[in-house]
């Protein structure tokens, strides 16, 4: 145990003054919501998301192609929250091309469907099984090795760190969203407030035959309800 208590302290005060921007050398980025000052990167290692209702996917590549549709979103939940994950947690979707002060144009979200540029098929609607220990989320749900950086290892490892969870597992949801996500554009996802804390958002497309992905030290970690 490592003085969770006031490790906790400053992650509350850090979710809610939001941490300083920088931006970090990465293709896809998990921020706060549009309008944050971390909505285009901080390198949080990982970004910590207060607010309950608003998660943004931003493309940090001026030099990127427009990712096909759709771009795949994906919450990692721990084991203690699994039960409370809601079947749905997105209640919208708007893209930013680029971002700030570009297009805006309004996408939808969906479960992701099995094969879904190599994506494994799920258990049952957006549920795609449970990542355990040894496991990385891009290899587990079969997008290959876009970015073996979030691990089990890491996610359990900044749970425990910031919010003194001890998760077993994640299980892992994934979902398509169909909108533009072009260099320098942002995907603005609006959220249901009941996704737990602990949670941890990445996100994967592909653009040109290539894949672009999260690494954990952009990944966005859910630090309240």
């Amino acid at each position: 145990m490592r003085g969770f208590t006031s490790r906790i302290i400053v992650v509350a005060f850090l979710c809610l003054a939001g941490l300083s921007a920088a931006l970090a050398q990465s293709t896809l980025h998990i921020g706060p919501g549009a309008g944050t000052k971390c909505a285009e990167g901080c390198a949080g290692d990982p970004n910590l998301l207060a607010g309950a209702t608003k998660v943004d996917i931003y493309q940090t590549s001026g030099g990127a192609p427009t990712l096909s549709q759709p771009v795949l979103i994906i919450f990692g939940v721990p084991s203690e929250f699994a039960s409370k994950f809601p079947l749905m947690p997105i209640t919208g979707v708007k893209a930013s091309n680029p971002y700030p002060g570009g297009t805006i144009t309004t996408g939808t979200a969906t479960f992701a469907a099995g094969g879904t540029y190599g994506l494994i098929n799920p258990i049952s609607d957006g549920f795609f099984g449970t990542m355990m220990p040894s496991q990385e989320v891009y290899g587990f749900l079969g997008l290959g090795s876009a970015n073996n950086s979030n691990s089990f290892t890491n996610w359990f490892g900044s749970d425990e760190e910031y919010l003194g969870l001890d998760p077993t597992s994640f299980d892992i949801h994934v979902y398509a969203l169909n909108a533009d996500l072009g260099a320098e554009g942002l995907l603005n996802v609006s959220l249901v407030k009941n996704v737990p804390k602990g949670t941890f958002i990445v996100a994967y497309g592909q653009g040109n035959g290539k894949g672009y992905a999260v690494p954990f030290t952009e990944a966005g970690l859910k630090c309240t309800y």
